[in-house]
């Protein structure tokens, strides 16, 4: 989203009242659930009707709920997780970040191992003899040429 759509967005989220604000994050954490449902629902070409059957609902209650017009209860997304083989995790977006810079990190250390290795193995005349073995934390490398 473009800043101006986005100031324009909130400026119009901002308007409205703190019933309408809530309804409309109970709207969008309901469709970000179900966008997972039938993700794994399309992997494995399992039709509403036949998600329906296995959480002991109608047909007609899932399209509602895939439409929009409901929203699912806790115990409706759990019957659909078990069934489907899903399982949900909720995440904030600074826990999210946080997770994504640790991955960073532990990516980096890796990387920079991989380059201590190969300049080792630069260095000398026989690369095949060339081992490198390290440990950081929980991770542990071992690389040999």
């Amino acid at each position: 989203m473009t800043d101006s759509i986005k100031k324009e967005w909130e400026d119009l989220f901002n308007e409205s009242s703190y019933e309408d604000r809530v309804a409309s994050l109970a709207d969008v954490l309901a469709l970000q659930f179900l966008g997972l449902v039938d993700r794994k629902m399309e992997m494995e070409r399992i039709s509403k009707k036949q998600l329906a059957e296995k959480i002991g609902t109608s047909a007609a209650f899932i399209t509602q709920l895939f439409r929009g017009d409901r929203k699912p209860n806790w115990n409706t997304l759990a019957k659909m997780s078990m069934e489907l083989g899903l399982e949900f995790k909720v995440m904030t977006e600074e826990l999210l970040q946080e997770k994504v810079q640790e991955e960073l990190i532990a990516y980096h250390k890796r990387w920079s191992k991989t380059q201590e290795y190969l300049k080792l193995k630069e260095q000398v005349t026989n690369p095949q003899l060339v081992m490198a073995v390290s440990q950081a934390g929980e991770d542990e490398y071992a690389m040999a040429g």
